[in-house]
């Protein structure tokens, strides 16, 4: 069986992992090649070696294999001698570097892996159930192609369009900006989080401006670990089908409430009221975090398995009414930052080095010396390799800046040979863009390949000349 992988970062090295484990015992029939124009194991958001880079690596969440959900802190105990415990967060280098050791692992137990280095530039469909690839003037067939490109950073706001801006990665990006220049951040989600955090412990001294849509960053957390009981997917998988799945997620809101509610806290606690300033919510989050009243905690991942299970139930209108009525405050939850970062951010604040501004206070943008674009990633559609892919009828959008996908499978097609994986499918789960998510989209593609595909013998590797 030959496997195509488009993109070597985190995504495409983690299917390929879990592909070579899920099919040992036909081992030496299976060949992976992963495509990567760019630097391998990197991605976009881990394009980095910064110590002060955090983000999206708390060590319990951060999984290669699902199976092994314990994996990275076995790693960094044992092989970086390092005294951290699961609920701890890493610079994303150490990610970087379990992700390097896990695949020379599986390239011992599958010989035939190989990282080759080129551009993807179409992808067909092929005689005899196969798919082609085209890279850098050659064809090469599978059996099946994962696509785990990942996405780019969306192009700034209509206001700012036309100014040079750069985006938080790779962070070498930001090292070059003049230590005394002001800067101006546009977002205030993880991304920007992690620019701010870079400027500060590299010593800029300049002026730093943020402008965003909410004037909010993400909420702060202590510890986020995998939960051993998971009460809420539990109580979620016994509801019986005829419930709709626009009131299983109005449960799933209530259980929160409920448990909070047992604990003497309210939900309103951790909800910004209107008018909220960005500074007053992070000192009041960090205070929480503190003192340990973060009651939510605990909960999280067990509210997001449920939520990615649920997710792919809802049609477009539940899920906007979600994102216009819940997401505002839990996807400030879902995606929360490291105390650690956010004590940095308050001492920005504190120093008077940093400030939100609305766009009426942006008078000139030549007053910034650098302008830097974290409004988050663009939508699928925007990859010309995927409208491609579209207009032949490989895969299809799902509106909301994700690719589909069967959600059991990870499959593009009703045939099953192309799949999935990473932020190219986001909105078709909860969180798609994440270590923890795509490890078990992983899992679930390895599973979907060993159970649907029959392992014919060894087949040459074949390789044609591009047509003109």
């Amino acid at each position: 069986m030959r496997v195509g992988i488009v993109g070597a970062g985190p995504a495409g090295i983690i299917s390929c992992i879990a592909i070579s484990s899920a099919m040992q015992s036909n081992r030496d029939c299976l060949l992976v090649d992963v495509y990567e124009s760019r630097q391998a194991f990197r991605g976009r958001s881990f394009d980095t070696s910064s110590d002060s880079m955090l983000l999206n690596t708390s060590i319990g969440v951060s999984p290669v294999e699902w199976a092994r959900p314990n994996g990275f802190l076995e790693y960094l105990r044992r092989e970086e001698q390092r005294d951290v415990d699961l609920g701890e967060v890493v610079p994303r280098d150490a990610a970087r570097r379990y992700l390097e050791y896990e695949l020379q692992l599986a390239r011992e137990r599958t010989p035939n892996i190989s990282i080759i280095s080129a551009k993807v530039d179409d992808v067909c469909p092929a005689p005899d159930d196969q798919v082609h690839i085209y890279s850098s003037g050659v064809i090469k067939a599978y059996d099946a192609v994962v696509l785990a490109s990942g996405l780019n950073f969306k192009q700034p706001p209509v206001a700012f369009a036309g100014v040079n801006t750069i985006t938080p990665y790779p962070a070498d990006r930001l090292a070059q900006i003049d230590s005394n220049a002001a800067v101006l951040v546009l977002g205030s989600r993880l991304s920007a989080v992690d620019a701010l955090v870079y400027l500060a412990t590299s010593g800029h001294t300049g002026r730093v401006d943020v402008h965003s849509r909410s004037g909010l960053f993400p909420s702060v957390r202590k510890s986020v670990v995998k939960p051993e009981q998971r009460p809420l997917l539990n109580s979620y998988l016994s509801l019986s089908q005829e419930i709709a799945p626009t009131v299983k997620l109005e449960l799933i809101v209530a259980y929160l409430e409920q448990h909070l509610d047992r604990c003497g806290m309210r939900l309103g606690d951790f909800i910004p009221m209107p008018g909220t300033t960005g500074r007053s919510q992070l000192d009041h989050e960090i205070r929480l975090c503190e003192e340990g009243l973060n009651l939510w905690e605990p909960l999280l991942m067990d509210v997001i398995d449920t939520l990615n299970h649920l997710w792919p139930q809802l049609n477009s209108e539940a899920k906007r009414d979600f994102h216009r009525d819940v997401n505002g405050w839990l996807g400030r939850i879902a995606h929360s930052m490291p105390l650690r970062n956010a004590l940095v951010v308050q001492r920005m604040f504190d120093s008077g080095q940093l400030r939100f501004v609305g766009i009426e206070e942006i008078r000139d943008l030549r007053d910034y010396g650098q302008i830097i674009n974290a409004t988050g990633l663009s939508c699928a559609d925007n990859d010309p390799l995927l409208r491609r892919m579209a207009m032949r009828g490989l895969l299809r959008f799902n509106g909301a800046g994700g690719v589909e996908v069967e959600p059991s499978r990870r499959t593009t097609t009703r045939d099953g040979m192309i799949y999935a994986n990473g932020s190219i499918i986001q909105n078709e789960i909860f969180t798609a863009n994440s270590l923890y998510s795509t490890a078990h989209g992983a899992e679930c593609i390895a599973r979907d390949m060993l159970q649907k595909l029959a392992f014919p013998i060894q087949m040459p590797r074949e390789i044609f000349e591009c047509a003109e």
